[in-house]
């Protein structure tokens, strides 16, 4: 932690210990409110800290154990949006480091926001079931707190399995609107994935419009493709729009292109499933990932 004060003491000749930089603590004063207004899965609590209305939100657009989270408040002024957030969920999690969009709020004061957050104290196990939130994992969580050097905000959450489990029940029913069993897609022991990386990113190249090119237009987006048992592409869903339409049905229109290798099942058959991934575009030259659902 970067020292904000440093004196001596002529008698002592000591150094004084560093002050603590400042951390606000919000305490709930309303229970969780649920909603799924734009169809996306939404979990949000009001909050006091320092007699002051904090907000806070967990939000899921998609299948997966990665949620969005929103936290607003006037306790947020001190947090340069230059510098990553330690993110911690309980009082002995030594936590992470993660990029968070901060920026003025006219009705809280500040905004923070963090995309892609597992809700886990512990690290992450590396298996099939990636399509809802881990409710063990969200029972341990104690707190949501971020904090830089020049302070901090501890959202006194309790256990997040409550909301957590509504918002399971909500992305459950995305599966469906998509065709698939969400039973099926939380036993899965492989996911599905692309067959050629390699070529589903060269057809992304390929397929990036032309009038795009010229504008210079860029910009992310989420999208999924729906997999049958064969590995063929049936379906592709814009789960978070870029700026542009064009771009938008181009990645798709590739992505539907594309082979897949199927989705397993807990009896090792291949099943119907789904591939999520984030794609930026650069102005005619782009970087696709695969996200953690």
């Amino acid at each position: 932690m970067r020292r904000t004060f440093l004196a001596f003491s002529i008698l002592a000749i000591t150094a004084a210990p560093a002050l603590a930089a400042p951390v606000s603590v919000a305490t709930p004063v309303a229970p969780w409110e649920a909603s799924t207004e734009g169809g996306v899965c939404r979990m949000q609590r009001s909050f006091e800290a320092d007699g002051q209305p904090h907000l806070l939100i967990l939000e899921q657009n998609s299948p997966g154990r990665a949620v969005g989270i929103a936290m607003a408040g006037p306790s947020l002024a001190a947090l340069s949006p230059e510098t990553p957030l330690r993110v911690s969920f309980a009082a002995d999690h030594a936590g992470f480091e993660k990029k968070a969009r901060i920026e003025p709020n006219r009705q809280f004061g500040h905004l923070a926001v963090l995309q892609g957050v597992w809700l886990e104290t512990g690290k992450p196990d590396d298996v099939a079931d990636r399509s809802r939130i881990d409710l063990g994992a969200a029972q341990d969580v104690e707190q949501i707190a971020v904090s830089q050097d020049n302070g901090g905000l501890t959202f006194a959450t309790g256990s997040l399995a409550d909301a957590a489990l509504v918002l399971n029940e909500c992305t459950a029913q995305i599966l469906r609107g998509w065709g698939l069993d969400p039973a099926s897609q939380y036993s899965l022991q492989r996911s599905a994935f692309p067959a050629e990386p390699s070529k589903l990113a060269k057809e992304m190249r390929k397929s990036y419009p032309t009038g795009a090119a010229r504008g210079l237009r860029s910009g992310p987006l989420e999208v999924a493709a729906l997999i049958d048992a064969n590995g063929a592409a049936t379906g592709c869903r814009i789960i978070v729009a870029s700026p542009w339409a064009d771009i938008d049905e181009a990645t798709c229109k590739a992505m539907l292109k594309a082979r897949y290798t199927p989705a397993l099942n807990a009896s090792g058959n291949a099943v119907a499933s789904y591939w999520k991934t984030r794609v930026t575009f650069f102005a005619n030259e782009f970087e696709a990932q695969q996200q953690r659902p």
